[in-house]
């Protein structure tokens, strides 16, 4: 379909990932190969004083020190399950036509190892979080996605809102693409500063049951104008996909 100006119109798909695609926290199951106890207080400080990629290197630092090889990290994140149905969901989204890209505050091979795991790596337009490599020597660097300032709602190494809206304006300017209508689903805090960010023809999905859906609500209400966007809540990759064909029968 293509709009009066010649432009593509598509429809797009903006996913979260932990708790939004895989069921775990992806960061949390890879910290806890350590153990009870296996994050000493000085490591712990760290979260509170420098934030969570520095807390995040440290820990992948004493994972390595107690021997720990990249296939025990790959096994651990390709043995976390999946939202229910949502790997369904994002295989028809594609098939019918939709763009489907993830902004997440995990890592790229994390996402990598789970995507691609559970095939649906090919399904995905783009991924935006935070970039990791194992090193010659088998240890996880960690570096953030970028450094922000501006965006109080979100974390100094990624700010989703600024992500999406980067990537809407590159497909319109470099790929002569507009999204005639956007999803964006998420579980966290740091979901809200993207759904405030939707327009008319956006619809933020909050899954059920996580802070997300509360954080934004308390948003909207600080608002001087009117919400734009729908609010949907959804509990699982099937009634997502449901909710999504509902509202574009509409």
């Amino acid at each position: 379909m293509f709009s009066s100006s010649g432009r593509l119109l598509k429809r797009l798909a903006v996913l979260d990932f932990d708790h939004t695609v895989c069921e775990h926290n992806t960061d949390v199951v890879v910290r806890d190969l350590l153990g009870p106890g296996g994050v000493p207080p000085d490591v712990q400080s760290i979260l509170r004083s420098c934030g969570w990629i520095p807390y995040m290197q440290r820990v992948f630092r004493l994972l390595h020190q107690g021997g720990f090889q990249p296939m025990d990290i790959a096994s651990a994140i390709r043995g976390i399950p999946e939202v229910p149905g949502m790997k369904s969901c994002i295989g028809n989204l594609v098939r019918h036509g939709f763009d489907v890209i993830i902004i997440s505050d995990s890592n790229s091979e994390f996402i990598r190892l789970w995507n691609d795991f559970n095939d649906i790596g090919s399904y995905i337009h783009s991924v935006f979080t935070n970039p990791a490599r194992f090193d010659g020597s088998g240890l996880l660097e960690l570096r953030p996605y970028h450094y922000q300032t501006e965006c109080s709602l979100s974390s100094k190494n990624l700010c989703k809102g600024k992500i999406m809206e980067e990537f809407l304006r590159r497909q319109h300017d470099e790929r002569q693409v507009d999204y005639e209508k956007v999803f964006y689903a998420g579980d966290g805090k740091n979901d809200v500063c993207p759904m405030l960010r939707l327009g008319s023809n956006g619809y933020a999905c909050a899954r059920r049951g996580y802070s997300c859906h509360d954080a934004l609500q308390g948003a909207i209400g600080k608002l001087e104008h009117p919400y734009a966007a729908k609010v949907l809540q959804w509990t699982d990759g099937h009634e997502l996909n449901d909710l999504i064909w509902t509202e574009l029968e509409d």
